[in-house]
């Protein structure tokens, strides 16, 4: 504990008071060394499910819902699902994911946490669960520098922060990273039939956003692409009125308009003010936007033209039978319910909840102590074969079974997303 509060003193995000929260609820909760007497049992989800972030990530949240309920636990042992919920007013908002973070730290049930779904979100828990040995699987988090520490000081992470000295990383992924993620939104605009040659770069302002930002630029302009006008960063306050930003993008009338970021973070509003600035070429972005039906809620006619990539296999290519059992249970599960699209995100969330699952049983099964430590060191060796993959983690907490990418555009015609290809991380 020490080194945090020395770390605390050079920046770190999370507050004093917080961190003498965690050493008081690790003496208290009684998980992370004696184990729990208790055998009703809960993963819990640390994802934004309101607001415009709902159409992503409750379905996301559903798809842990449904692997909750059809899960059968060894020895007597039920299990549910402890849902929190960091929405802000503007958006994701970071200060309520710390603070979801503790309360979950303090929740003795709770043995592993599904997610978060945004990287900064990550950036900020990271050092709360890490501190608790609180295991955390996100399906969708591909900021590289959360886990590579030669990534991290890039894009503005103090590795030592999100990962205590001497104790073991207890967070983990499922997905892509960044680096990927920004060679292929970058291979994307550079060819057919987007075939672009100069880019105006935008991001939300967040460690995720700024990030893609930076990995995108860094392939298009090292394969012959220029970057027009000054990389822009988009706050929370000017997200209801883009006109100024819009008007300066078709003033240089750059080829594409890369965004990096989230739907509520501007990505929708700009594309909107930018048909209504004149601008009516493709805007590309990655899975903060891509296949997000909020997307095309916010900009109404003017998502056209739009195109992006997600960290995931398009459902569509889910064809076995267990992904046929799969889809049908999730259609029955989610009927009547909001924002109940089946996306990528959902069949994602679904494998990370099994992968806890797996881990949980494991650890029963072994006749050890069902601890925080132990549910993590079981996740750690995982060999997992899941409907989007095989899942098996590095000594970084990523996902070295191999990862996919899925690329969409907004069909003119419908005004809807549609899968166009996928491709190898």
């Amino acid at each position: 504990m020490p080194r945090i509060l020395k770390a605390l003193a050079k920046g770190s995000p999370v507050t004093i008071a917080a961190t003498v929260a965690i050493m008081l609820t690790l003496s208290a909760c009684g998980t992370t060394s004696g184990g729990t007497t208790n055998k009703n049992i809960s993963i819990a989800t640390l994802f934004a499910v309101s607001g415009t972030d709902a159409a992503a990530q409750l379905p996301a949240q559903y798809g842990v819902d449904l692997a909750v309920s059809q899960a059968h636990l060894p020895n007597g042992y039920t299990l549910s699902v402890v849902h929190t919920n960091y929405e802000g007013a503007s958006g994701v908002d970071t200060t309520i994911a710390a603070s979801d973070a503790h309360t979950l730290v303090g929740n003795s049930s709770v043995l592993a946490i599904v997610g978060p779904f945004n990287s900064g979100a990550a950036r900020v828990t990271m050092p709360i669960t890490n501190a608790a040995t609180l295991t955390m699987i996100s399906p969708t988090n591909t900021n590289p520098g959360l886990t590579v520490e030669s990534a991290a000081a890039a894009n503005g992470i103090v590795f030592s922060q999100l990962h205590p000295a001497g104790l073991p990383d207890a967070y983990f992924r499922t997905c892509g990273n960044d680096v990927q993620q920004g060679a292929v939104d970058a291979k994307v605009a550079l060819a057919a039939p987007i075939n672009a040659k100069s880019a105006f770069a935008v991001d939300d302002n967040t460690t995720y956003g700024v990030g893609l930002r930076n990995y995108f630029t860094s392939t298009f302009t090292s394969n012959g692409g220029k970057i027009v006008g000054s990389p822009t960063s988009i706050t929370a306050a000017q997200v209801s009125n883009l006109t100024s930003l819009a008007s300066t993008i078709a003033g240089v009338n750059p080829d594409i308009v890369f965004y990096g970021g989230v739907t509520s973070g501007g990505g929708g509003a700009l594309k909107k003010a930018l048909v209504a600035a004149g601008y009516s070429k493709p805007m590309v972005g990655g899975d903060g936007i891509a296949d997000d039906p909020a997307f095309i809620t916010t900009a109404g006619s003017a998502a056209a033209n739009t195109y992006g990539s997600v960290a995931a296999p398009d459902t569509s290519t889910l064809t076995t039978s267990a992904d046929a059992t799969f889809k049908s249970a999730y259609t029955s599960f989610v009927a009547g319910k909001p924002n109940n699209d089946l996306l990528p995100y959902s069949v994602m969330a679904y494998d990370v909840a099994n992968v806890e699952i797996q881990a949980l049983t494991s650890v029963i099964n072994s006749g050890k102590a069902l601890t925080r430590a132990n549910v993590r060191d079981a996740v750690a060796a995982t060999n997992y074969n899941g409907l989007t993959g095989h899942i098996t983690f590095d000594a970084n907490g990523d996902n070295s079974g191999g990862t996919v990418w899925s690329i969409y555009a907004v069909d003119p015609a419908t005004n809807a997303w549609v899968f166009k290809n996928q491709v190898s991380g």
